[in-house]
């Protein structure tokens, strides 16, 4: 729906300048470039060694290796790769690792994911009735809210895929006037499962969705736009298939509970949070609480604030909906507050929800209502104005974007600090007791990290200890199977062995029912390490890594996938051939 007025020669302009938004968005993004890429070869802060750290496993796997990265043997002992919800092998954004290493790779991603997630939320804003130069405000709001730049900083890499998020609402909205459009939004769902988003990302943009639909049920749609949510999410686990079912197995069989969900954030810390223009990393407005303020900034500012209240007394008819998920997300941002009360906890007792830990990340929510609302109220201004309305509108934006701007570029400036280390590379490889702040160093020198830092999904550490702490690569028992040569690479290890009698070798590995033996023969747990048997006579043992599930899942991603492209196409033939 274009911006027009009867009688306004400047109306009929936004028509003409449909590049205008993606032009103002790379330009943007251009901006942001400057602090993130001025230290080009610098490693970031905090998060960033370990999300480093465990893409560039992915990458070795496939660059140096010439294999699929089924299995990271560099963090923890051992542990799942491709399966991990946070490893984005399939995704596209991967394809800028694969180009320009991790390193680099990760930094243009986030370049990439601010003009993805303008762009989406500048046509979902469009899709919802705001005019052309209403359009262009919300997108900097929900974007440059401190909310994603501190997470980004801090090194937050699955928070990349939340750029998605306003593309999965848009194509919802346009499903309920042509529902083929749920296909495309189940490509946005897939595109999250396939990313590093399969974890936060992915569970919040669904159940956000949710809450959207529940208030298009009426007498237009009925209770048609849940059902859309919904067969949105399965659209996007069938075309994701292929990692969804084996990551699903491997979480089913290792979930992950935080120790405690009973958390709180002060109420009193609201205004600092949206409103105070200091959103540095290491800020200390919140003192005594276990998380950083990377957890709880999500500037918005007075301006938006202001034309978010406009907006919403101008259409508090339609748009009252908007409130309530604003409130709803306030509250699930207090956290614990009343633990037989609280959506936070309550919302733990449903399925996949159990792993929330944070409640300070729902505050997202209210920050896509508010940007949604500001632009309503940005056209409620731009109704005054009978001409020039295009001045008035840029006005409002370069001020949004100027204060956005102002807050978040200090921000970025903060994330790659750490100069780099070049230590030489073992030739062979070993596991060693390790950093968990330094795991991308012994990365590099082709050692994996028994100390790995806390990550979702991963087993703890494990290996094989000597004497005085000394880390080894394999065991038997009284020495009964001795290796004698070993040929190493991720997915894939082969053994060229002695033994007189026979017996048991234990490899420095975790276990994982993926392992297999090349000869078939069967391959146990021991103290949660990879151990098999070896009969007297052989010499050589080939073991590799293969997920379960992982073929079915394919099999299933490449079916949807044609019958997601097959059914448009017989759908407009049949609608040519009825008319």
């Amino acid at each position: 729906m274009r911006y027009k007025g009867p009688g306004d020669e400047e109306e009929n302009r936004p028509a003409e300048l449909w590049w205008l938004p993606y032009l103002l968005f790379l330009a943007v993004t251009a901006i942001l470039a400057i602090p993130i890429l001025r230290n080009l070869g610098n490693w970031g802060i905090r998060d960033w060694d370990l999300f480093t750290t465990l893409h560039a496993a992915a990458v070795r796997s496939i660059l140096e290796y010439g294999q699929f990265p089924f299995w990271n043997p560099y963090i923890g002992g051992g542990n799942i790769l491709f399966t991990h919800p946070e490893v984005p092998v399939l995704n596209p954004l991967f394809g800028l690792l694969l180009i320009f290493g991790p390193l680099i790779g990760l930094k243009l991603q986030v370049l990439v994911v601010y003009f993805i997630g303008m762009a989406g939320f500048y046509k979902l804003a469009r899709q919802l009735g705001i005019s052309f130069w209403g359009s262009l405000l919300p997108p900097p709001v929900f974007m440059l809210s401190s909310y994603l730049t501190l997470h980004f900083v801090a090194g937050h890499v699955p928070f990349h895929y939340f750029c998605a998020l306003p593309w999965l609402l848009y194509f919802y909205k346009k499903s309920l006037g042509c529902p083929l459009h749920i296909l495309s939004a189940g490509g946005v769902a897939a595109f999250m499962i396939l990313g590093s988003g399969a974890a936060v990302p992915l569970l919040f943009s669904l159940f956000f969705l949710f809450l959207f639909s529940i208030f298009d049920i009426g007498q237009k749609h009925k209770f048609r736009p849940p059902f859309f949510a919904v067969l949105a999410g399965l659209c996007g686990i069938l075309f994701a298939a292929v990692k969804f079912f084996p990551m699903f197995d491997y979480l089913a069989r290792h979930p992950w509970i935080p120790e405690t969900t009973v958390q709180t954030t002060p109420l009193w810390i609201l205004p600092d949070m949206f409103f105070n223009f200091n959103q540095s990393v290491f800020a200390d407005h919140i003192q005594g609480y276990f998380w950083g303020w990377h957890e709880y900034g999500a500037f918005i500012g007075p301006v938006v604030a202001l034309l978010a209240v406009i907006g919403l007394i101008v259409r508090f008819k339609k748009d009252w909906p908007y409130l309530v998920l604003i409130i709803f997300s306030l509250l699930l941002v207090l956290g614990s507050f009343s633990t037989s009360l609280s959506p936070w906890d309550l919302l733990h007792h449903l399925p996949g929800f159990k792993s929330m830990r944070v409640p300070s990340r729902f505050s997202l929510l209210a920050i896509i209502c508010v940007a949604i609302l500001a632009g309503r109220g940005a056209d409620a201004i731009l109704s005054l104005f009978k001409h020039r309305k295009w001045a008035m509108a840029l006005v409002m934006l370069a001020t949004v974007l100027g204060t956005h701007l102002f807050v978040c570029l200090p921000v970025l400036g903060q994330a790659f600090r750490r100069p780099p280390e070049h230590p030489q590379p073992r030739k062979e490889f070993k596991q060693i007791e390790g950093d968990p702040n330094r795991m991308y160093t012994a990365f590099l020198s082709n050692m994996g990290t028994i100390k790995a830092a806390w990550l979702s999904a991963y087993r703890p550490g494990r290996c094989i200890l000597g004497f005085v702490g000394q880390t080894l690569e394999w065991y038997s028992d009284d020495d009964a199977v001795r290796v004698i040569k070993r040929e190493f690479s991720p997915n894939r290890i082969a053994f060229e062995i002695e033994t007189e009698k026979g017996g048991n070798l234990v490899i420095s590995q975790g276990y994982d029912p993926g392992w297999r033996r090349e000869d078939g023969g069967e391959i146990k747990p021991r103290s949660d390490l990879l151990s098999f048997d070896v009969v007297r006579g052989e010499s050589h043992i080939e073991i590799y890594y293969f997920p379960d599930y992982f073929t079915f899942g394919l099999v299933v991603s490449i079916i949807s996938i044609l019958m997601a492209i097959a059914g448009p196409i017989i759908y407009r033939l049949k609608t040519k051939t009825d008319t």
